[in-house]
């Protein structure tokens, strides 16, 4: 039954038409489509923030997103606000690399800190790893000056 309606419509100059139009415009169309979207990703990607401009993107501003730092790469984690806003359990890694605290542990002062000065070569791949998983998870694209 199938066959003989689609042979009917094969038969049909229109459906050839339609079928032809169809398959040039899927030719004809960007692999991305928005082009505005992709421009402004790009011109993140160039974005270089100093420490306090990181600092703004803490998740205590909600008309901003949320950013985390790691060995200089800079993700935006707004997705996870349940955790890296305000209240959330990881909210100290928020609008600063502290990579040094993916390893250590220590979540207050001298301990969030992008310094990896004493730490072993394990963890220094334990945080290379960290970073892998931010940018599996994660948008990133964009960096930032060290603070030491």
């Amino acid at each position: 039954m199938a066959t003989v309606i689609i042979k009917r419509l094969a038969k049909s100059p229109f459906v050839l038409i339609t079928v032809l139009v169809t398959l040039a415009a899927f030719s004809f169309t960007p692999r991305f489509p928005f082009k505005s979207f992709r421009n402004s990703l790009q011109q993140q990607v160039q974005r270089l923030f100093t420490v306090e401009e990181l600092a703004l993107y803490n998740g205590t501003d909600d008309t901003l997103p949320i950013l985390l730092g790691i060995l200089g790469s800079v993700f935006d984690v707004t997705k996870g606000k349940s955790h890296y806003g305000v209240g959330g359990g990881y909210h100290h890694f928020s609008g600063r690399d502290a990579s040094r605290a993916f390893v250590s542990g220590n979540f207050t002062g001298d301990g969030l800190t992008d310094s990896l000065r004493g730490l072993s070569s394990t963890e220094v791949k334990s945080i290379v790893e960290w970073r892998e998983f931010y940018f599996r998870s994660y948008t990133s694209g964009v960096m930032m000056a060290s603070q030491g």
